[in-house]
């Protein structure tokens, strides 16, 4: 039992040493010791890092045309605002105010004189019922009349008011 744990000890003091010396080696080839300058070399020295410094300034330059500026941001915040109004006032909850008046095309008109009602079809042929004071068109149309054969729709622009006449068309 003394021969076992006795080669056990040294088994076990040769391995510590083995690890202890990799960190000393791996310690010395991170620092390595420098010998000291004789103090007439000095000024050589100090000379051979000046020339050392400068020969390492005059190969590379940087020419920074064609380079975007690294202190400018990727996107412009104008022009994230800016398409995000436009898509807001594009993207409006109802299908009638997404494209202009003329784009419309008068289906059906029915009622009598005292209430009427009129269908329109879009671009997509899709049909849309229509009242009086319907808002249509993205100009802020707003139909203010309803005929047994068109159908008149106001836009108010700045200071005038355009009417538009969308008609009827049998076929």
């Amino acid at each position: 039992m003394k021969k076992i744990a006795l080669t056990f000890l040294i088994a076990s003091l040769y391995c510590l040493l083995t690890v202890m010396l990799l960190f000393a080696a791996d310690d010395k080839s991170a620092s390595p010791i420098v010998p000291a300058a004789a103090p007439t070399q000095a000024p050589e020295s100090k000379g051979q890092i000046a020339k050392a410094v400068q020969s390492s300034e005059n190969t590379y330059s940087y020419n920074p045309l064609s380079k975007p500026d690294p202190f400018r941001p990727f996107i412009d915040e104008e022009l994230v605002t800016q398409k995000k109004e436009e898509k807001k006032d594009l993207s409006s909850i109802f299908p009638l105010q997404r494209a202009e008046v003329d784009k419309f095309r008068v289906v059906g008109i029915s009622g009598d004189d005292q209430r009427r009602i009129a269908v329109v079809e879009d671009a997509t042929k899709k049909f849309y019922p229509i009242f009086i004071g319907t808002h249509i068109g993205i100009h802020n149309g707003k139909v203010t009349e309803i005929l047994p054969d068109r159908v008149i729709v106001a836009e108010h622009e700045k200071d005038k008011v355009k009417r538009i006449i969308l008609k009827l068309r049998k076929n």
